[in-house]
């Protein structure tokens, strides 16, 4: 066989792929609408797994596997975004403590017409503690998995607003459940406003309270943007603020 010969082969094989990967993305759109129907969890990472480890372990050439399994993901991702693209999906808010992510998330789900949680509240009541209390008590490793397994739940009810705390972003494998399921907006508030309400609340803050919410702040700003889908800015209205989100989701979720 000559270089002509196989190249007109693989031209052959990649348009019988690109016929079976249109099939399989008709298929995927099907799963979707059943997902929305009975509000099942975007993203099913065992199913996603066994998929990929079992077309690995399939392949006929041991030195072969290692491509199998990379093209194998590659399917899988692309897959699993096209499904986003026709699901309705949760909108998680994430943000720093008096970004305003409750306020802006309450406006946020009236608007569109869906539940809304507040996350620490839903654990404050899941669990019968404070978020205070469960902290000194429990540890902060606890309040994380509190986090992780409250959303895992929350995922099953039908698509919602969900305002996190403003450490969840922290844990891997809680942003990694958000994302999956849905889109993260980052709601920034310049520091220095969110100084100015607290000092509002808690006259006199200390300059040591002062120095280690600005060190949150600097810490935690690249995660926020790093995880986040979306950004919008909460300076004015709550009202603006909601229309922005509004703006920036993908028309499914309007």
């Amino acid at each position: 066989m000559d270089i002509k010969e196989a190249r007109e082969k693989i031209d052959g094989i990649d348009t019988q792929l690109v016929a079976l990967f249109e099939e399989r993305l008709s298929l995927i759109e099907v799963i979707g609408k059943y997902k929305d129907e009975h509000h099942l969890p975007l993203i099913d990472e065992t199913r996603d797994r066994e998929i990929i480890v079992g077309h690995k372990e399939s392949c006929k050439d041991v030195q072969l596997s290692p491509y199998v399994e990379s093209y194998m993901k590659q399917v899988v991702s692309i897959s699993n975004e096209f499904l986003k693209e026709h699901m309705h999906k949760h909108i998680f808010l994430i943000g720093m403590p008096g970004a305003g992510k409750t306020t802006v998330g309450k406006m946020l789900a009236k608007e569109l017409r869906r539940d809304f949680y507040d996350l620490d509240q839903t654990i404050q009541d899941k669990v019968g503690k404070s978020v205070q209390n469960i902290f000194i008590y429990d540890g902060k490793d606890a309040f994380s998995e509190y986090e992780y397994e409250t959303i895992k739940e929350l995922i099953h009810n039908k698509p919602a607003v969900i305002a996190t705390g403003g450490g969840t972003v922290t844990s891997e494998k809680t942003v990694n459940l958000m994302r999956n399921n849905g889109l993260v907006v980052f709601v920034n508030r310049d520091v220095n406003h969110i100084l100015d309400d607290l000092d509002l609340e808690i006259r006199p803050l200390v300059k040591e309270s002062i120095e280690y919410i600005f060190n949150v702040y600097e810490e935690r700003y690249p995660l926020y943007e790093q995880v986040a889908h979306i950004k919008i800015g909460n300076e004015g209205s709550i009202t603006d603020a909601v229309q922005e989100i509004i703006e920036a989701l993908p028309n499914t979720e309007k």
